[in-house]
């Protein structure tokens, strides 16, 4: 069955661009460490449903037919055959309760998101990368969108799992090599969520606020974390070999804020996590953010839209 939602999503899809390291960094990332670490349409559905055996990962056996499974994310929250179920977006086999289902339906916790739910869409939007490059080679694609844990991991100088990122070797991410911008969230404390762009072209490090912030505030919470980002991330490039692999030249990496997405306080209380996913996907793919002009309808649509996806590809963890 056709696909609208993800023909029309292709074709407004456009990239959005807006001294040498310090050898310190190169032994750094070398030194071994112990630290490690609303609503979707049917069409969509019956898509995704067709690609399904491509992208289900490894530990995930898919059993869309099971007469005993909930129908719908709602009716499984509201009167749930299980527990708790799992679903392939994710890239382990993550235990997804009602207490997950409840917060990203909006019914619990007050509607804040977990990392675990910005995961969750992170990996939709990945498999959705995916999907349409195996359906269309010829496609432009320049950007992969990395979890929350990405930022934990580089923060904690975990290099086994940060160059996993980097070098293609975790599906479904592709290399950095591949790619021209890399996308990843992250929370700063109490559910300020804030959306970062590497341009590997210009080394450009980007930060889109979602939220307003005085100066003292971003000097003493944001500019610190910025800093330690510019330093990792720079040093994760130079333990893959970057510039001398790609051929591009090396730089030392910029920052730029972006504040055109910024809301009002009070139109993100509780809503944080589903706008900092709303962005992702308006980046990467041009969706609109607002397109009935109705802030708060469009952030319950989603939350519902979010939800239905990451059920539908409910699976079943293998023995």
């Amino acid at each position: 069955m056709a696909n609208r939602r993800d023909k029309e999503v292709a074709e407004q899809y456009s990239s959005q661009p807006v001294p040498k390291t310090s050898s310190w960094i190169l032994q750094k990332w070398r030194r071994p460490t112990s630290r490690s670490s609303t609503s979707t349409s049917e069409t969509q559905n019956d898509n995704e449903k067709s690609n399904q055996g491509h992208s289900v990962h490894r530990w995930a056996i898919p059993d869309d037919e099971s007469v005993n499974w909930a129908k719908n994310v709602v009716e499984f929250y509201n009167n749930g055959d299980s527990p708790f179920c799992y679903s392939a977006v994710f890239n382990t086999p993550t235990q997804l309760d009602k207490r997950f289902w409840g917060t990203l339906l909006g019914d619990r916790s007050h509607g804040y998101l977990t990392e675990t739910h910005i995961q969750g869409w992170v990996g939709r939007m990945m498999n959705w990368r995916r999907r349409q490059l195996q359906e269309d080679k010829s496609l432009a694609l320049p950007w992969t969108l990395l979890p929350p844990q990405f930022y934990t991991h580089l923060l904690e100088s975990s290099v086994k799992h940060v160059v996993n990122y980097a070098n293609g070797k975790l599906n479904p991410f592709p290399s950095f090599f591949e790619v021209d911008f890399v996308y990843f969230p992250f929370c700063l404390a109490n559910n300020k969520w804030l959306h970062l762009r590497v341009d590997l072209r210009s080394q450009e490090l980007l930060m889109y606020c979602i939220e307003p912030f005085d100066g003292e505030y971003y000097r003493r919470a944001v500019h610190p974390i910025i800093t330690k980002i510019k330093v990792y991330f720079t040093g994760l490039l130079v333990h893959i070999q970057y510039w001398k692999k790609s051929g591009r030249t090396e730089r030392c990496m910029t920052f730029e804020i972006n504040e055109d997405f910024v809301r009002s306080f009070r139109d993100l209380v509780g809503n944080e996590g589903v706008y900092v996913c709303m962005l992702m996907e308006h980046l990467v793919t041009g969706k609109p953010i607002n397109p009935t002009g109705d802030f708060n309808e469009a952030l319950a649509s989603y939350r519902h839209f979010m939800a239905e996806n990451l059920y539908f590809w409910r699976c079943l963890p293998r023995p």
